[in-house]
């Protein structure tokens, strides 16, 4: 006569636990891929983009290097009473 050996359920077995410990590992090891992914992909379009966007840049009407040669004076606030 054979001994026969009592069939133990996933839970019991503790092979859940191992399942769903690896399935949470690969849920953010996807994560994390996608998140670097698109990282790259904004650093290369940027790097890609910028001097387009530098070219074409909208610029002031009357922007020059000129620097401005006196401040223009302060207004004069009156703080007397007016009657």
């Amino acid at each position: 006569m054979t001994k026969s050996t009592p069939t133990l359920s996933l839970t019991q077995s503790g092979l859940l636990a191992v399942l769903l410990q690896r399935q949470r590992y690969r849920v953010f090891q996807l994560a994390r891929r996608r998140a670097h992914r698109k990282q790259m992909r904004a650093v290369l379009w940027s790097t890609l983009t910028w001097p387009f966007r530098a070219l074409t840049a909208r610029t002031l009407v009357d922007d020059s290097a000129r620097p401005f040669v006196g401040t223009p004076p302060a207004p004069h606030l009156n703080l007397s009473p007016s009657q």
